[in-house]
């Protein structure tokens, strides 16, 4: 049985596939099978993954005869051919550093209680080819701290309250690695999420288990127009997800300062514009909140309508900023 199930998701990753796979295959610490799942693509990528078919850590490949429409649709399918104990879910499009797992080994062996293990990242710019920043430059920024600068495993609900439930502080699914006997059932409750199933997951494993970071950048995260993340998306399936995470929060006991905390998902998350998306999909929107949770919605409610009269105390107490960017992503 191998330590590690690599999970490769793919679609549509022709250009940068090979790099993925060999960056897993050169790992250092080689105790570890690969699973290469694709998502339906119609650009070449196949034609490349069969050039693994015969390699000995390749146990299966699996060709969607159609697109799912959700990542995590393929997460499920690997997870049920996993053998390892570990699951690292390497998406197609970017790539790792040859110490990435052997980095993983050495801090989940020195800390038996972890559920998830993550790193810093590289972020790289397809179009250039060049590497623009850090993803512990963003997350310092946003929360003027210099947490991220070096390892840490910690209490995963003190994680939570510190910075993890007011943004996804998981760089994203290629630079984490999750305990299977946490993550696995998880998928099998997970709401039908299409953008953030990540934030979601990453929460949900810090409330069963505690969490460790490398400081190093073992992985990279290349930003493409392709990327899921940066494709246009639905307003109401972003909101309605970003509702159901805070409701996951604040219906959690040990999640402190609930208060600050809707009134931040209000500002940051929830809120709409009136000019922008107009009277009837900010209707439609409330109605989809309080269909969830009649509660949490009013309160949320008075946070939206509290950010519209007091803009400035809003954004002065609840907005997250990053100094390196002239926006934060949400």
């Amino acid at each position: 049985m191998p330590v590690f199930s690599v999970l490769i998701t793919i679609y549509n990753h022709a250009n940068w596939l090979k790099e993925r796979i060999d960056s897993v295959l050169q790992q250092e610490f080689e105790d570890f099978e690969v699973i290469i799942l694709d998502n339906h693509s119609t650009d070449g990528s196949v034609a490349i993954i069969e050039q693994y078919r015969s390699h000995p850590k390749v146990t299966h490949i699996v060709l969607n005869e159609q697109n799912s429409g959700r990542p995590v649709t393929q997460w499920q399918l690997g997870v049920e051919l996993a053998k390892g104990n570990w699951i690292w879910i390497a998406e197609g499009d970017d790539f790792a550093e040859p110490g990435f797992l052997s980095a993983c080994k050495k801090s989940i062996d020195n800390n038996p209680t972890t559920g998830l293990w993550y790193c810093d990242s590289n972020i790289l710019q397809a179009e250039t080819n060049k590497i623009t920043r850090r993803f512990s430059e963003r997350r310092n920024g946003v929360f003027k701290t210099s947490k991220w600068n070096t390892a840490y495993c910690q209490n995963g609900i003190k994680e939570i309250n510190e910075c993890l439930k007011y943004d996804c502080t998981v760089n994203n699914m290629s630079a984490a690695v999750f305990k299977k006997d946490i993550f696995a059932p998880l998928l099998t409750t997970l709401p039908p999420y299409i953008y953030y199933a990540d934030w979601w997951i990453c929460l949900e494993v810090c409330f069963r288990a505690d969490i460790c970071y490398h400081p190093e950048p073992l992985s990279t995260y290349r930003r493409h127009a392709q990327n899921f993340s940066s494709v246009a998306t639905s307003l109401f399936q972003t909101k309605g997800e970003y509702f159901e995470i805070l409701k996951l929060l604040y219906h959690q006991d040990k999640v402190t300062d609930k208060k600050q905390l809707i009134n931040h998902f209000a500002y940051n998350y929830l809120s709409y514009s009136f000019f922008k998306d107009g009277m009837g999909k900010g209707s439609v929107l409330l109605k989809k909140y309080f269909a969830s949770d009649k509660k949490l919605a009013a309160i949320v409610f008075n946070g939206i309508v509290g950010s519209r009269i007091f803009p400035s105390f809003y954004k002065k107490n609840y907005e997250l900023t990053d100094p390196g960017e002239k926006s934060v992503k949400l």
